[in-house]
């Protein structure tokens, strides 16, 4: 478990923590969120309606005892998908073959979407809101401190998600 902490640690990333998995809040109102007030609803395969519902989420977080919960501050938003894919990549050749992703925000690798197909599926993964997870509830079930944002200069923080078995 070590080397995955070392792994983030060494990209950047403020902090990481060993989290248990049902400490992980989903709920419906995050697609809500995701329709009326995300530019990215409907133009991506990673973002709802192409994700898993909350309740296919619960099923799958079900299946895991625990994850890495891990965070970057500020502008570094682009960093944690690309980051939590690579994360669990490792983990697979370790032998964590169920090892999934979540990252945070759209996926941006596309200038246009295909949305029926990924064209790079081994690159992104959904983020864990557009897959209805409570991102503050899971973070501050963790220790982790996180506000909503009310100015541009305040403290930004971006979370992903690997789950682990």
């Amino acid at each position: 478990m070590k080397k995955y902490f070392n792994f983030l640690y060494d990209a950047g990333v403020f902090r990481a923590e060993k989290i248990e998995a049902r400490s992980i809040v989903t709920a419906p109102w995050t697609n809500y969120k995701c329709r009326y007030g995300c530019d990215f609803y409907g133009k991506s395969c990673c973002c709802p309606p192409y994700t898993p519902t909350w309740q296919e989420t619960q099923e799958i977080i079900d299946c895991y005892e625990y994850g890495i919960l891990f965070n970057t501050r500020n502008d570094c938003d682009a960093a944690i998908t690309p980051l939590a894919v690579e994360l669990t990549r490792v983990a697979f050749l370790d032998g964590y073959y169920k090892a999934i992703a979540f990252g945070s925000g759209p996926c941006l690798i596309c200038k246009e979407c295909s949305v029926e197909y990924c064209r790079f599926p081994k690159k992104t993964v959904p983020s864990m809101e557009g897959c209805g997870i409570d991102v503050f509830s899971t973070a501050r079930n963790n220790g982790f401190k996180v506000e909503p944002v009310k100015e541009r200069a305040d403290q930004h923080n971006y979370f992903g998600l690997v789950l682990l078995e």
